[in-house]
């Protein structure tokens, strides 16, 4: 059976910043150290018994990927070669994939993507609008496997505009759970994936807001945006809005402006543009794929009109 190595950077979440982490990560620079002298540095407690200092330890970096404790009591960042390194027992044999890892990052064919919507009470989460709805649709080798789904008590009014646009009312969702009641099965669900989403800052903004606000953590990995991936696969459409993008590809949209119907409709063209990457412009590898939906997509922006008064050079009243 073939087992893939899973991607690097995915989707994850991890506490937010804190000044005891900052200093842990500056002293642990210079190379492992028991927790007894971790703590009693970063925190100014010498003699701390060490039974102490390994639950403070514990608890400082719990959920910090940037920090790990060796199987000596050692604690170092991650990444820095041990000074002790047990031995192994060889694993047992796998038919492993040629070039799961390759200088370009990983194959398109060794990721998952999580195609996310949200349906809100507003545009800016930093103003208080909430999620009202949200869908997580999973893709795995060129195939949908899984569509996630729920409305959620944004615990604030819906104003009229965002019901008329959505169908979503307070009537609908009073009685739906919080985002703190959904929020680890979602996390769950997006781990080790890429985000996606049809102008994936906005989304991202929403769904990163929520999780700090239900878990006082960050959300974190890779995202990509079809909106701009569009740009470049799809240049002859005038507007690259998921109807336009969707129609071209003759993709239904089952409910639109709700999170399900538009998640499911983004899964599908999504689909369609990595197979275009592929065929047409030789994108094999995650790194190719991010250049291609970011640093070209923003080449093509065209740029503003000057503000300055120009000379008229030809008739503008025909």
């Amino acid at each position: 059976m073939t087992q893939l190595a899973p991607p690097v950077g995915g989707f994850n979440t991890r506490p937010p910043e804190s000044l005891l982490a900052e200093r842990a990560s500056d002293f642990l620079r210079a190379g492992p150290a028991s927790a007894a002298a971790l703590i009693a540095s970063i925190c100014q407690l010498p003699g701390v018994p060490a039974p102490v200092a390994e639950h403070m330890a514990a608890t400082l970096f719990a959920g910090r990927r940037e920090f790990t404790r060796g199987l000596d009591g050692q604690w170092s960042l991650a990444g820095a070669a041990p000074l002790y390194a047990p031995p192994v027992a060889a694993p047992a044999p796998l038919v492993v994939r040629e070039a799961v890892r390759t200088p370009s990052g990983d194959p398109l064919d060794s990721l998952s993507y999580t195609v996310v919507d949200v349906e809100t009470t507003g545009s800016s989460p930093e103003r208080g609008d909430r999620i009202t709805e949200i869908a997580a649709v999973r893709v795995e080798r060129g195939e949908i496997r899984d569509v996630f789904q729920t409305l959620v008590n944004p615990e604030r009014s819906i104003p009229p505009f965002i019901t008329a646009l959505t169908s979503i009312s307070w009537e609908m969702v009073k009685d739906a759970p919080k985002f703190s009641e959904v929020c680890e099965e979602l996390l769950a669900r997006m781990e080790g994936t890429v985000f996606v989403a049809h102008n994936a800052t906005f989304d991202w903004r929403f769904v990163a807001a929520e999780v700090a606000r239900a878990t006082g953590r960050r959300i974190e990995g890779r995202r990509l945006c079809t909106v701009r991936l569009a740009r470049v696969i799809l240049p002859q459409l005038r507007r690259k809005s998921l109807d336009w993008v969707a129609n071209h590809y003759g993709v239904e949209i089952e409910g639109r402006h709700r999170a399900g119907g538009d998640a499911l409709a983004t899964a599908h063209c999504l689909l369609r543009m990595l197979r275009t990457a592929r065929e047409e412009h030789e994108c094999a590898t995650w790194d190719h794929l991010d250049r291609l939906a970011g640093t070209r997509a923003a080449r093509r922006r065209t740029r503003r009109p000057p503000a300055m008064p120009m000379p008229v050079n030809r008739d503008t009243t025909a």
